[in-house]
């Protein structure tokens, strides 16, 4: 906490008034290390002296897991096929989410974000250290279609009110991005404009 706060602070009045920023996110996955769990009131104390510096943003204290007090509620999820994905989330009606820690983490009823999904690998050319999530796709159409049924998914039900895909650009060894590390295509025009008309489908939040 002596050494992170400070950090933080600093970065939360630097950054104050950029207009790209809409929210906080101080820690990501705060998995156990070695057998010792979290420390809670450290992701407590954080999310408070945050909501101090900045009430105007919302702040989600650890993406992913495991949540201790967040004003959005968010989960990562890699699951790569589709009909499991409708079954955790197609079927959610307003007001709910699905828990994949349940046992760590309690749902208080917070706007549901889908922070992290997708990761799909594609890369035909990539050495054996590219790596994506989940089984990787054969061919071009079954990634695009991929893309299309996981992301139909969350923009068909009320209970996301956002998602983030796993990559927009290859990222070092991983090779799930839409673009390459380079940022040059890495599919067909044809996929990408699959790609964005998937993405400017009215989502069921704002009917």
């Amino acid at each position: 906490m002596a050494h992170f706060l400070p950090e933080w602070m600093t970065l939360v009045e630097r950054d104050f008034n950029h207009p790209a920023i809409i929210g906080w996110c101080p820690f990501n996955e705060t998995w156990d290390h070695d057998g010792q769990k979290q420390d809670n009131n450290l992701l407590r104390m954080v999310y408070d002296v945050t909501k101090a510096m900045d009430p105007t943003r919302p702040v989600i204290d650890t993406s992913g897991n495991y949540h201790v007090v967040t004003d959005v509620y968010d989960i990562h999820d890699y699951e790569q096929h589709p009909d499991i994905f409708y079954r955790r989330y197609g079927v959610l009606k307003k007001g709910e989410a699905h828990d994949n820690f349940a046992d760590r983490q309690t749902f208080q009823g917070q706007p549901f974000f889908v922070s992290e999904y997708g990761g799909a690998i594609w890369a035909p050319n990539a050495d054996n250290e590219s790596w994506g999530y989940g089984n990787a796709p054969k061919t071009e159409e079954e990634f695009v279609s991929r893309y299309e049924k996981l992301t139909s998914i969350l923009l068909e039900t009320e209970a996301v009110c956002a998602f983030c895909y796993t990559q927009l650009y290859d990222v070092e060894q991983e090779k799930n991005g839409l673009y390459t590390y380079e940022r040059k295509k890495k599919i067909s025009d044809e996929g990408y404009a699959r790609i964005k008309a998937c993405n400017q489908q009215i989502a069921a939040i704002e009917k």
